[in-house]
């Protein structure tokens, strides 16, 4: 079956290499605060490595409780990375099996301008039956994709942060 796609893009006024540090490790609850119904992330536990490589994984907990297994599947600096979230425990998991996101990066700065690169955050969600699709896109599109977008602009800030701060020294 098709899955459903949410695709979102912002523009961060960052060096791309910047970009990817900051996007790549960032620390989820500063991020993913949560929206409507969907609740924020409290904390990522019991991670397998530095979350650098291929095939490490966490425990993403949400502030109501549930949780859901993030595994590394692809790493690209500083071009982006992916990932398969699993093991849903909260009410997502009777509409979805697991879902693929994954961020890609690309220079849009013109020759001699300030750095300004494209971020491209996708998810695939694997729905778990025809029956269960249009409530899924329902749900995804009215506030998945917000959640996405608010995270996206907390997660450029701080890579601008970062960059301002690394001009300043």
């Amino acid at each position: 079956m098709k899955p459903i796609v949410i695709e979102i893009q912002g523009w961060v006024p960052a060096p791309i290499e910047t970009v990817f540090d900051v996007f790549m490790p960032i620390d989820l609850t500063t991020i993913m605060t949560g929206h409507g119904p969907l609740p924020g992330v409290a904390a990522v536990e019991d991670q397998s490595g530095a979350w650098n490589s291929i095939g490490e994984s966490r425990i993403i907990r949400f502030a109501d409780g549930h949780a859901m297994l993030e595994t590394l599947t692809r790493v690209d600096r500083p071009k982006g990375f992916a990932y398969t979230l699993s093991n849903l425990t909260n009410i997502l998991r009777f509409l979805v099996r697991r879902f693929h996101g994954s961020w890609a990066f690309e220079d849009g700065s013109a020759s001699g301008e300030p750095p300004i690169i494209r971020a491209t955050w996708r998810y695939e969600f694997e729905i778990r039956s025809r029956l269960t699709r249009p409530i899924s896109w329902l749900i995804l599109e009215l506030f998945w994709r917000r959640y996405m977008e608010e995270a996206l602009e907390r997660a450029s800030e701080q890579a601008v942060a970062v960059a301002t701060e690394s001009e300043a020294s």
